[in-house]
C-alpha cells in the first residue's frame, strides 16, 4: 500500500522551464557566455543538473559562481506557470496520501509559489535549498522524509520529470518511480519505466499511481 508520495516541484507542477531560459540569457548577458538562440537548444544542452549547463556553456568556476548568484536573485522575480490540472491530482491525492515537496530550489522561492497558487495547503512539509547551506542533496531527503512519516521504502512514489530525480529516488532506495514527459525532459533510454507509464499530461498522474498502489496490493 502507497502511504507517501514525494513530489519534485519545477517541470511536475510548474512549467518553469521558459523562466530558467530567460534566466540563462541574463546570466549570459552579464557573464559574456553565449547561450543558445531557441528555447529548445538550450534544453538540449542543459544536459543532467545545472552543473553540467554550466560545463557545456564553457563557463568557468568563477564565471560558475557569479552564475549562481544571478540566478537566485533572477529566479525570485518569475511566476512560472502551474501546469493544467496539477490541482486536481494534488487535491485527489491529498485525500489518500501524505504528500512532501522536495525540491533542489531555494524554499523561499518555492513556498511564495505555492502559496500564490494556492497549492501549498496540499502538502504536509516542503522541503528546499537554503540560503547559504550547502546544496541540498535529493537522495538524503529523501531519506529524512521517508524515515520522518515512517513509512517503508515500497510504500512511497517518487515524482519527478528529470533522471537526477530518478538517480536520487534509487539512491534513496524508492522503488516506485514517475517521471513525467511533460517537464524539462529527459534521456528515455537511461530511465527503468517498469510499469510502461507515459505520463504527457498531469491528470494522467492519477492513473498511474493507481496503477502503482493496486500493483503492490496484489
Amino acid at each position: 500500500m502507497i502511504k507517501l508520495i514525494i513530489f519534485d516541484y519545477d517541470g511536475v507542477l510548474v512549467d518553469s522551464f521558459p523562466n530558467i531560459y530567460d534566466i540563462y540569457k541574463v546570466i549570459g548577458s552579464e557573464l559574456d557566455v553565449k547561450i543558445p538562440s531557441t528555447i529548445e537548444e538550450f534544453r538540449n544542452i542543459y544536459g543532467y543538473d545545472f552543473h553540467e549547463c554550466y560545463n557545456n556553456l564553457g563557463m568557468d568556476s568563477d564565471k560558475q559562481k557569479k552564475a549562481v548568484e544571478i540566478f537566485r536573485k533572477e529566479i525570485i522575480t518569475k511566476k512560472p506557470g502551474i501546469f493544467q490540472g496539477i490541482k486536481d491530482v494534488l487535491s485527489w491525492a491529498c485525500s489518500r496520501y501524505k504528500l512532501v515537496l522536495v525540491s533542489s530550489n531555494y524554499k523561499e522561492e518555492v513556498m511564495q509559489k505555492l502559496s500564490s497558487y494556492n497549492i501549498d495547503k496540499y502538502f504536509s512539509d516542503v522541503i528546499g535549498h537554503k540560503y547559504g547551506h550547502q546544496e541540498l542533496d535529493k537522495s538524503e531527503e529523501f531519506e529524512t522524509v521517508i524515515n520522518e512519516y515512517n513509512v517503508r521504502k515500497d510504500e512511497v512514489i517518487a515524482i519527478g520529470d528529470r533522471l537526477s530525480d530518478y538517480d536520487s529516488a534509487k539512491k534513496a532506495g524508492i522503488k516506485n518511480v514517475i517521471l513525467v514527459e511533460y517537464g524539462w525532459g529527459y534521456d528515455k533510454n537511461k530511465f527503468e519505466n517498469n510499469n510502461k507509464l507515459i505520463i504527457s499530461k498531469p491528470e494522467q498522474l492519477i492513473d498511474a499511481i493507481k496503477v502503482i498502489d493496486t500493483s503492490y496490493k496484489k
